[in-house]
């Protein structure tokens, strides 16, 4: 199993972690991270972790999620023996606008 991470996925994560250290200094910034390392971790050996996205029911992919922090949200899928990050998706943003580009 390895995990890949979309384009848009990975600029938007790094957005998130640019802001939580500009915002709120080293401390809260290697906390974020470290939760994004556990996770990656609990992925790799239970890709099935994540919560079904309920909102991107009946796209093409069977997306899940996992909230990261308090505000973001890792979508992902799997593809044989893959998981893709498809999206970082900031959850005060309008729900209906995380289909698009999906």
């Amino acid at each position: 199993m390895q995990i890949i991470w979309s384009e848009r996925a990975f600029v938007r994560r790094q957005a998130v972690e640019d802001y939580i250290l500009y915002s709120f200094g080293f401390a809260a910034h290697d906390k974020y991270t470290e939760e994004i390392n556990t996770w990656k971790k609990v992925l790799l050996t239970n890709p099935d972790a994540g919560v079904i996205e309920s909102s991107l029911l009946g796209m093409r992919k069977s997306y899940r999620s996992i909230t990261i922090g308090k505000l973001t949200k890792c979508i992902y899928y799997v593809e044989n023996d893959t998981i893709v990050i498809a999206d970082w998706w900031d959850t005060r943003r309008e729900v209906s606008n995380l289909r698009t580009g999906l």
